[in-house]
């Protein structure tokens, strides 16, 4: 998978013969030495009881041939229990970050949205106090030109009179 600027995703890139996640080398490495182990240790068990009484050369060859084979055994069952534990576990780490993601995109969101709309209100808020300033001097002009007293006090910062309740 690409990502938008042409590069490759780096969970996606994989390594090696079996084509390998590289994020998961150690598993499948740790995955594959654990059953090799499993597989000789019983294989080699098995092997000596087989050649009770056999000198000590014939039991070691017995041993070392018995446990050569499960290099054949282990490496598909570390590939296939890689490739599952990727699926399972890189399908929940996935579905997790994006959600993850999703959530701090939105957090940043509405924290964009409240500096936007604090911004805007504040704008708006300006307007409304100049605009009710106008109108106060308009009136106060209107009356002054009429010979007719005046008394309105001016506008509060809130927009009321301090007479009005």
């Amino acid at each position: 998978m690409s990502l938008p600027n042409g590069e490759r995703d780096p969970w996606e890139l994989r390594t090696g013969i079996l084509n390998i996640p590289t994020r998961l080398i150690r598993w499948f490495s740790a995955i594959f030495t654990a059953a090799w182990l499993i597989l000789t240790a019983v294989t080699s068990y098995n092997s000596a009881n087989a050649q009770v009484g056999a000198s000590w050369d014939s039991l070691i060859v017995g041993i070392v041939n018995a446990g050569a084979p499960n290099i054949g055994l282990a490496l598909p069952t570390a590939y296939i229990l890689t490739e599952v534990i990727d699926m399972v576990l890189g399908a929940w780490y996935r579905q997790r970050t994006r959600a993850r993601a999703r959530e701090e995109g939105l957090e940043e969101g509405r924290k964009e949205g409240r500096k936007e709309g604090r911004e805007e209100g504040h704008q708006q808020g300006m307007l409304e106090q100049q605009e009710r300033w106008l109108q106060w001097l308009e009136r106060r002009r209107a009356a002054e030109s009429n010979g007719a007293p005046f008394d309105e006090p001016p506008p509060d910062l809130n927009g009321e009179h301090p007479t009005q309740e």
